[in-house]
C-alpha cells in the first residue's frame, strides 16, 4: 500500500466515525482525554489548560459542546468532590479502539522503513 493510499484511508475512517471533530483543539482534547484515561489517570479542566491547546474561552466551548454531544462524560472526583474529571463515552473509545487497530495493521508497512538521508 502506498503511503497516500494509506492516509487516504485513516481520513476516510476520520470522517465517518469522527464527524464531531471540527477542529485541531478538539483532536488534541480528546487525544489528551484519552492519554490519561488509558493511563488510569484523572484529568481536570485546570490540567488540561496547562497543556497550552487553546484558550480558556476555547477550551471551555468546545469541551461543553463535546459533553453536549455525549463524547465526553464529567464526572466529580472520588478524591475530592470538588473536581470534575474528564473522561471519553465508552462508545467512543471503542471507535478509537478500532481506529488503533487500523493503524496498527498497516504498522509494519510504514514503521519499519527508514527514511532517506
Amino acid at each position: 500500500m502506498q503511503i497516500f493510499e494509506y492516509l487516504h484511508l485513516l481520513r476516510t475512517f476520520e470522517r465517518r466515525h469522527f464527524p464531531f471533530v471540527c477542529t485541531l483543539e478538539d483532536l488534541d482534547m480528546l487525544n489528551l482525554i484519552g492519554l490519561h484515561q488509558e493511563r488510569g489517570l484523572s484529568l481536570t479542566l485546570k490540567q488540561m489548560l496547562s497543556f497550552d491547546i487553546g484558550s480558556v474561552a476555547t477550551l471551555e466551548r468546545r469541551l461543553a459542546r463535546l459533553k453536549k454531544l455525549g463524547i465526553v462524560i464529567q464526572t466529580r472526583s472520588d478524591v475530592d468532590k470538588r473536581n470534575v474529571e474528564l473522561k471519553l463515552s465508552p462508545k467512543i473509545n471503542r471507535i478509537f479502539q478500532r481506529y488503533s487497530a487500523l493503524i496498527a495493521s498497516n504498522h509494519y508497512t510504514y514503521g519499519s522503513e527508514q527514511t532517506p538521508e
